[in-house]
C-alpha cells in the first residue's frame, strides 16, 4: 500500500471530503439527528463516511493511544488556573501548575503506529448537548499546536450538529490548525 504524507493533503482537499462525508451523513442518516441519538452513535457513522473519502489513512473513533507517550495514552496538558475555568480537574499534576487529561478524540485521522501521519481530529457536539465547548475546543488547540504536542496533528475539526428538530440545518465547522482556530468558521450551505 502507498504511504500517504499528511503534508501531500491541503486543508482545501480534506474540507471536501470531509463536506461530502458530512452531506453522506444527511442523506442517509438523518434520522440519528432528528431523533437525538447519541453522539458516538454520530461520530460512528460520520467515521465510516469519512473512511470512504480517506483512503490510505486510517479513521478511528474514541482512540486514544500515543506511541510517543510513556503511559502510551493521548494526553494534553493543561495550566491548572485554566481548566477549573473549564470546570474540569484530573488526578495527574505535573510541576504543581498542569493537570494531565487523557483524552478520547471522536473522530482521528491517521496513521496508527506513529504520530508523524496524524492528519485530522474532530470533535463533535449536538445543539441538544448542554456542555460547554470549550474543552472540547481547548482539545483541538492543544492536539494541533506543533510545538507543544506530541501528537502534532495537521488540523483540527470542531462540528456542531443541530438535533431534535424536524429539519436539522447544516452543522457550524470551525477548523483548527497550529494550536489556533482559523479565521472563518463556516456552515455547510444547505
Amino acid at each position: 500500500m502507498e504511504e500517504i504524507q499528511t503534508a501531500v493533503l491541503k486543508i482545501e482537499e480534506i474540507k471536501i471530503k470531509v463536506t461530502a462525508a458530512i452531506k453522506k451523513l444527511f442523506d442517509n442518516d438523518l434520522y440519528f439527528l432528528i431523533n437525538d441519538l447519541n453522539e458516538r452513535t454520530i461520530t460512528h457513522k460520520l467515521g465510516t463516511y469519512l473512511q470512504e473519502g480517506f483512503s490510505g489513512f486510517d479513521v478511528d473513533c474514541e482512540y486514544n493511544k500515543n506511541v510517543d507517550e510513556e503511559n502510551g495514552l493521548k494526553n494534553i496538558h493543561m495550566l491548572i488556573n485554566e481548566a477549573e475555568k473549564l470546570n474540569k480537574r484530573s488526578k495527574i499534576v505535573l510541576n504543581g501548575e498542569l493537570y494531565v487529561f487523557s483524552t478520547y478524540p471522536d473522530i482521528i485521522v491517521h496513521k496508527r503506529g506513529g504520530n508523524e501521519n496524524n492528519l485530522l481530529i474532530i470533535e463533535v457536539k449536538k445543539t441538544t448537548n448542554p456542555t460547554s465547548r470549550d474543552f472540547d475546543q481547548k482539545k483541538l488547540k492543544c492536539y494541533t499546536d506543533q510545538l507543544n504536542s506530541s501528537l502534532k496533528y495537521k488540523y483540527g475539526l470542531f462540528i456542531e450538529f443541530e438535533t431534535k428538530v424536524e429539519i436539522p440545518k447544516l452543522p457550524t465547522l470551525i477548523w483548527y490548525e497550529n494550536g489556533t482556530a482559523l479565521p472563518s468558521a463556516n456552515a455547510l450551505s444547505n
